[in-house]
């Protein structure tokens, strides 16, 4: 699967045996970083000059915060299984979504087709069947390394990507407010 648009993601850092599962399990993976999805589709790049601002000042109220993974799941799809690790939703992580969801309500998160969005960095899209092997092999990765598997988000950037191009361009950075020392 090849991704195209905009989007507004939080990049994240995995353990190097998860990574390499990912890049050999997710197609996407050469176009983006590991991440947890924001919002997508986003603005087209026109709209620059107007959402920037916007988005800045919005990302820029909520402080930063921190997510863990919760556990290993999937979506089942027509022709393949998404395999993903799923993220304990925060109160900041709610606050995120919904505060950037209902400024720029032009652009419903994947348009609009899925009831519930699950906050879940993919690790793996596998064409049925999928052979037991693989499963193990994500199964055991994510539990060798389950106590490295939270990370503190501090911006959430918004980034274009486009069919057959590897990596991405990051249109905009936009850090989240640092929490006062006590």
């Amino acid at each position: 699967m090849s991704i195209d648009g905009n989007a507004l993601i939080i990049p994240v850092a995995l353990p190097e045996a998860l990574e390499r599962l990912r890049l050999e399990g997710d197609p996407s993976a050469r176009q983006l970083p590991a991440h947890v999805t924001v919002h997508f589709p986003f603005a087209d790049e026109p709209k620059t000059k107007i959402v920037t601002p916007e988005l800045k000042k919005l990302v820029g109220r909520i402080e930063t915060f921190r997510i863990q993974f919760d556990c290993l799941d999937h979506f089942d799809m027509p022709d393949e299984v998404i395999y993903y690790l799923k993220v304990s939703s925060t109160p900041q992580l709610v606050t995120l979504f919904h505060t950037i969801w209902n400024k720029f309500r032009a652009y419903p998160p994947y348009e609009g087709k899925h009831q519930t969005i699950v906050p879940h960095i993919t690790l793996a899209r596998y064409a049925r069947p999928v052979s037991e092997e693989k499963v193990a092999r994500l199964l055991e990765a994510v539990e060798q390394h389950r106590h490295e598997l939270h990370w503190e988000i501090s911006e959430v950037e918004w980034v274009n990507v486009q069919p057959g191009v590897p990596g991405c361009r990051i249109l905009g950075s936009f850090p989240l407010k640092r929490k006062a020392i006590r």
